[in-house]
């Protein structure tokens, strides 16, 4: 078996030299980089990282932490996209990826506590971002990095995170319905205590305010079709002009969506609808679904690049904006306007 030495001897480095590079480290040039890298490949090279960790008692596997509410994780792609621009970079460079979870934040708080303590993890990327969150107040008393997809709840000048602009969305997504005539707008919501969320909505009421347009706001999980049914019967009595949705991602406007088909009278509304995350279900939906495209792969892929880099104590934090992309489709029709 190939050892750090003969992947040196073959690139002509030093072993140090070569540990560092295969590790990413950005003191060594990209061109020698990638020559360790392809004398390691040929060499069929696998890094023993227990040994590197044990050595310097730390790791270098990356803790991604998934929000309290991960059964979401298997029924939403977005997060699955996330994970997977995460896995790809720190593969690239060497490192490893652990998931953190919990049923209650004390469980999660407490795995986290274990990952840090006997794991030496040291480094964590937050896959959600939250208001009062026990898990952020832990990681800065640990003194650990971490990197938070989504905009900081708070201290967003002292923490490194990677967002897209979701008030701008919120807006963009708002214009597009009013663009095409629709007055009577719902904004669709499930929690506002995730910033991603009140980021959205705070861009449609800016959408509306400019257009002297009230804020029609409803608050549903869609969790059983008997409590959905019931909710929107009120919704319906009390705003019977809507004539379009913004919700706050596809999986939640795709659940209206089947609510609404499955009723004859809401059917024949036909309302327009418009959501967020352009999840690989978009296509699926009927009619197909109008969202707006945040690249979910590349907010893991930028997560990660901040959270492996070498960064002075020092050094600001890093805010890296992911540009997002209306991708029209059949569920957003044209009317009159009033």
């Amino acid at each position: 078996m190939a050892t750090i030495k003969d992947v040196a001897a073959r690139a002509g480095v030093s072993p140090s030299t070569a540990s560092r590079a295969l590790r990413g480290s950005t003191v060594i040039s990209k061109p020698t980089r990638e020559r360790v890298a392809k004398a390691a490949q040929a060499l069929n090279y696998a890094p023993d990282f227990n040994a590197q960790n044990l050595a310097k008692n730390a790791s270098s596997t990356i803790g991604v932490v998934l929000p309290v509410d991960h059964h979401e994780i298997f029924s939403n792609p977005f997060f699955l996209e996330m994970i997977r621009g995460i896995n790809e970079i720190c593969i690239s460079h060497g490192s490893m990826t652990t998931l953190a979870t919990g049923i209650s934040s004390e469980e999660l708080v407490h795995n986290i506590d274990v990952m840090i303590t006997q794991g030496h993890i040291r480094t964590f990327i937050l896959l959600y971002s939250e208001k009062d969150d026990p898990v952020v107040k832990r990681l800065a008393a640990a003194h650990v990095q971490y990197v938070v997809i989504g905009k900081p709840a708070q201290d967003s000048n002292q923490i490194s995170y990677v967002n897209n602009d979701n008030v701008q969305a919120g807006t963009d997504a708002t214009q597009y319905l009013l663009d095409r005539g629709h007055r009577q707008i719902c904004f669709l919501y499930s929690d506002l205590s995730k910033m991603v969320q009140s980021d959205r909505m705070l861009g449609y009421q800016r959408a509306m305010m400019q257009d002297q347009l009230p804020d029609i706001l409803l608050q549903e999980r869609f969790e059983d079709h008997a409590s959905s049914v019931q909710a929107l019967t009120a919704f319906f009595a009390a705003h019977p002009t809507v004539t379009g949705f913004v919700a706050v991602d596809d999986m939640l406007a795709m659940k209206l969506q089947q609510v609404l088909h499955n009723n004859p009278v809401w059917k024949q509304r036909q309302c327009s609808l418009i959501a967020f995350n352009n999840s690989i279900f978009s296509d699926l939906a009927h009619p197909m679904l109008t969202s707006v495209a945040v690249f979910p792969q590349r907010l893991g892929e930028e997560a990660a690049k901040i959270a492996l880099a070498t960064h002075p104590t020092d050094e600001l934090p890093t805010a890296v904006i992911v540009p997002h992309q209306i991708v029209a489709r059949h569920s957003v029709r044209a009317v009159s306007a009033n």
